[in-house]
């Protein structure tokens, strides 16, 4: 198994966690959808995964790899992100954590 940072340590990795508020889960999983096309054309987007929770369908995680901090910068001031920000107080239970990590092993 590969992933982009067996290739490259100096990508920034990023996961980020939500959980949707109760019966809100498909919308917010509809609003995330909408999110990957447009971020997966960035230029500096290397991965941009979805993912729902296995035992728990409530839980969103993205795990995504950028080419450096200014590339994920620039995602977050993108206007498709800047207006899933806007409605997600609407779906989300809690915060949404974001965790930026470096790769070492």
């Amino acid at each position: 198994m590969s992933i982009p940072t067996d290739d490259n340590r100096e990508l920034l990795s990023v996961v980020a966690t939500m959980r949707a508020q109760p019966g809100k889960e498909q919308e917010l999983r509809e609003l995330l959808e909408s999110l990957i096309s447009p971020t997966r054309a960035e230029e500096a987007c290397v991965t941009y995964a979805l993912h729902q929770g296995a035992q728990d369908p409530a839980v969103f995680i993205f795990y995504e790899n950028w080419a450096s901090q200014a590339a994920l910068d620039a995602h977050l001031g993108t206007p498709h992100l800047q207006a899933a920000l806007r409605r997600s107080p609407e779906l989300l239970d809690g915060d949404l954590a974001n965790t930026p990590l470096h790769r070492i092993a």
